[in-house]
């Protein structure tokens, strides 16, 4: 077998080499492209078809231009233009179009090819699809941008401590430059006193170990030190080699601050259950104040001139020297927890803190001790804290002022309510909140007050920040100190604005409910019929005196009287019933159809105890509606034949086109080429329109199938606005996009169906904008939902008019001066595909100054 290969002819060689070669460049992941030197496309491997969709009979003998954006179409000829010099196009970045429209960032390279004379008689093209690669490199460069701005400092460092990265913040934070850190042992930060606490955190990162929110101490280049909140990270290689750290470091100073000042401020409150001692640095106690005596049951007498230690239980009576200690060397020791024990010999938990006590040359003479019972603390803590939160957070107005009417306090229920911040209340009169007519009202209130009443329950009318007026219940109650003088008031107040209109909004329910032309009645669970109104009267002919306390199942003919309990176990498990359609039974005996919808009474709590039933005589519209529909099936068959029969011979027609425009049939004169491109539009404009029409019969019909997938919205409405500035430049109107601020998460939906409603939306507004106008677009989050609108400069649309905007066929009445020929139906497409994707779909308009169309998608995670 050896020998045989050995001896193998030369040509059978040379074949199975190329062969292989034809193999390879097949099954190449980058696409492998042949062309003539004018662009036309002579072969198309494998990974060209995954790259951009289309078979090699597809593109095998048209013009390669066709997968460029229309903005880079006279790209290629420029660079054919090198190749036929002989030069190798290297690395170039380029946008195609793949054949589902959508664009892919390419980096491609082109050559000639020789033949064996080395005349160059084509080019061919090795590119690689690289937009995951261009969207991961601004990612990266997204992530640079964020760390080196960061308020916080993010550091680098090696797993031996020596600092690789310098952020911003950290230059901000320490003083010193990336240039006097980076390469420096990370310890020169640290005090003296911790100088080995960087290595042991450093032991427990090379195990993997994340370190979050770990708080120390930190020198500035000026010497001064800082607190700070420490996080750090292992950075790990692509197979979990843990080769460095990642520090994130938050100056928290001010919060300590902050702690600290709600520590003196609750020592204020609570001063006499605080212990506060002094001592010399021998330990010796200088100071015993009557919080100490009650805490510890000792006397002054029988604490000063003691070592302190005498306080503290047999296992830790070396904790006080070791403290001391740190004293000594100007330390603060705050909010360190132990133990102590009492006269009585009970133990108690304590929080001590311990300053040094200094001369005014800074000589350190002795200590400052406060202890505090930990349970009082944390109870009172919290209790502040929960009554700040509940002040803050109210929904209420809770407002503070004095016994003359001024404004002390102001919570964020009040901001909410009216409108105003506290600086711009604080310290004036109440009454400015108040009408005119009703200015005196509060003076007469607040004397009430200083009686010691209590006001509850007041209505009022205020002036909210913008003007309007709201409706109050308010209750004012006297502000006591501890000895019970009344130093100024405490106001709740809450907005009823709502619940008045609600008052009313009921009175008109209850009048629209007895004048309804509708039966509306209410029944139990069990069927009995506990309201009946006017409607119900006139449509069946029972009085209510007659229908009150019976079964609603007289009501039905006797072959259906099961559907009522089936109806009402919907019913009893919260689910309500729409337009179900039946049969009921006169008084008289005639039977009539009717629209039936109920829905489960609740109450506040949310218990079902009955169901409101709407009934709608419906004999006559049945009637109509069966004739309706067989006129319906009769058109919709008449179009789609129509239609379809018509888009065939059009497609043909704009192919042939096409070929001509791009010269397959020779070079065309001005004229012709001006010609042809009218007819071309004028076709293609008939083909969409054939496809819009057939598209809302589909809708009608529910033959639309939508496809579910990642969809990134920012990426479709960038890509349509790309192709509609282009269509408002030629009419000379302005085209703004205000594009997401950051990424987007993708949705799981159907692009192309959004894609459409969006570029219909579009549409819309360049058909009716003038020349001149302006058009703003702009993509934006909203919470949960993913929010597009589009406002024009244009036309507007009637007020009359406005409710049937989304139906099919519709136009206004306006709309033929800017467009006398659309079929009406663009909204109505956009519409259907919107509400598929449980989004919403609406508009502002006022007519002759422009429309402002939006609508919102639900971001549903596509894995959540």
């Amino acid at each position: 077998m050896v020998q045989e290969a050995t001896t193998q002819p030369e040509g059978k060689k040379e074949g199975g080499s190329l062969l292989q070669l034809a193999a390879i460049v097949e099954e190449s992941h980058d696409a492998i492209i042949g062309k003539t030197l004018d662009g036309i496309i002579t072969s198309w491997n494998g990974g060209a078809t995954k790259m951009f969709g289309y078979l090699p009979e597809e593109v095998i003998g048209k013009p390669m231009t066709n997968l460029f954006p229309p903005e880079l179409k006279d790209e290629l000829p420029r660079l054919l233009e090198k190749v036929r010099r002989g030069e190798i196009i290297a690395d170039y970045d380029s946008i195609w179009l793949r054949k589902d429209g959508t664009r892919a960032d390419v980096e491609f390279s082109i050559s000639p090819v020789h033949t064996e004379g080395s005349a160059i008689i084509g080019a061919s093209l090795v590119g690689r699809d690289i937009t995951a690669r261009k969207t991961a490199e601004e990612s990266m460069r997204q992530t640079q941008l964020i760390v080196e701005n960061s308020y916080d400092a993010i550091i680098g460092e090696t797993l031996d401590s020596i600092i690789t990265g310098w952020n911003g913040g950290a230059a901000k934070m320490f003083g010193y430059t990336a240039q006097e850190s980076i390469g420096k042992n990370i310890s020169f930060l640290a005090p003296p006193e911790m100088q080995d606490e960087m290595p042991k955190l450093l032991e427990r990162v090379k195990a993997g170990e994340v370190i979050a929110d770990y708080d120390t101490v930190r020198v500035r280049k000026d010497g001064s030190r800082i607190d700070i909140a420490l996080s750090i990270s292992p950075i790990q290689t692509e197979d979990g080699t843990i080769i460095g750290a990642s520090l994130v470091k938050r100056d928290i100073t001010l919060s300590k601050a902050a702690e600290e000042s709600m520590r003196q401020t609750q020592l204020i409150v609570e001063n006499s259950y605080d212990a506060i001692i002094g001592e010399t640095l021998d330990a010796i106690i200088t100071g015993w104040n009557g919080g100490a005596a009650k805490m510890f049951g000792y006397t002054a007498q029988e604490s000063i001139g003691k070592n302190i230690s005498f306080l503290a239980p047999p296992e830790m009576q070396d904790e006080m020297p070791k403290l001391l200690e740190r004293i000594k060397a100007g330390e603060v020791i705050a909010d360190y927890d132990t133990v102590r024990v009492r006269k009585d010999g009970s133990r108690i938990a304590v929080a001590l803190s311990i300053s040094p006590i200094k001369t005014e040359d800074g000589a350190i003479i002795g200590a400052s001790l406060v202890k505090r019972d930990i349970t009082l603390r944390k109870g009172a803590e919290e209790s502040m804290r929960q009554i700040q939160l509940i002040v803050e957070e109210s929904h209420d107005a809770i407002i503070g002022k004095t016994l003359d009417g001024i404004i002390t306090s102001w919570n964020g229920g009040a901001v909410k309510m009216f409108g105003y911040s506290p600086s711009e209340v604080i310290g004036k009169p109440m009454t400015n909140l108040f009408t005119p007519e009703l200015k005196d009202e509060l003076p007469r209130l607040l004397e009430k007050v200083r009686r010691g009443e209590v006001i509850a329950d007041y209505d009022s009318i205020w002036l909210r920040e913008d003007g309007t007026q709201a409706n109050v219940e308010f209750s004012i109650s006297p502000v006591h100190t501890e000895d019970g003088t009344i130093i100024g008031a405490s106001l709740v107040g809450r907005d009823i604005t709502l619940r008045k209109k609600s008052e009313e909004s009921l009175r008109q329910t209850q009048l629209i409910v007895e004048n309804s032309y509708d039966a509306i009645i209410g029944e139990t669970l069990d069927g009995i019929i506990t309201t009946w109104n006017r409607g119900a009267v006139k449509m069946f002919g029972y009085s209510p005196e007659e229908a009150i306390g019976k079964p609603v199942i007289f009501l039905l003919p006797l072959e259906i009287q099961n559907e009522v309990s089936t109806l009402l176990n919907k019913i009893k498990e919260g689910e309500a019933i729409a337009d179900y359609d039946s049969v009921r039974v006169r008084k008289d005996g005639v039977q009539i159809d009717i629209a039936l919808s109920i829905s489960p009474i609740k109450t506040e709590d949310g218990t079902i105890i009955g169901a409101s039933i709407v009934e709608r005589d419906i004999t006559a519209r049945k009637k109509s509606d069966r004739q309706i529909k067989e006129l319906n099936e009769v058109r919709s068959k008449f179009i789609s034949i129509m239609s379809h029969q018509l888009r065939t011979p059009l497609t043909v027609v704009n192919w042939n086109l096409e070929s001509v425009l791009d010269g397959d049939f020779g070079k065309l004169d001005d004229t012709v080429q001006k010609f042809l491109l009218a007819t071309h539009k004028s076709s293609v404009e008939i083909t969409h329109r054939i496809h819009d029409l057939l598209t809302a019969i589909d809708i009608e019909e529910g033959r639309i199938v939508f496809e579910k997938d990642e969809v990134a919205l920012d990426s479709i409405a960038a890509a349509v606005m790309n192709e509609i500035t282009k269509r408002s430049e030629l009419k000379n109107i302005a085209c703004e996009y205000i594009a997401p601020e950051g990424d987007l998460p993708t949705i799981e939906g159907d692009g192309e169906k959004i894609r459409a409603a969006i570029n219909k939306m579009m549409e819309n507004a360049i058909i009716y904008t003038k020349e001149n106008g302006k058009i703003i677009a702009r993509l934006e989050r909203k919470g949960d939902k993913v929010r597009f609108e589009v406002k024009d400069s244009g036309v507007g649309i009637p007020t009359p008019e406005q409710h049937r905007v989304f139906t099919r066929f519709f136009r206004a009445s306006n709309a033929t001066v800017m467009q006398p020929d659309s079929f009406g139906l663009g909204l109505f497409i956009a519409k259907s595909f919107i509400e598929q994707h449980e989004g919403t779909i609406g508009f502002e308009s006022k007519e002759g100054e422009g429309s402002t169309f939006w609508f919102e998608i639900p971001m549903k995670l596509a894995h959540s």
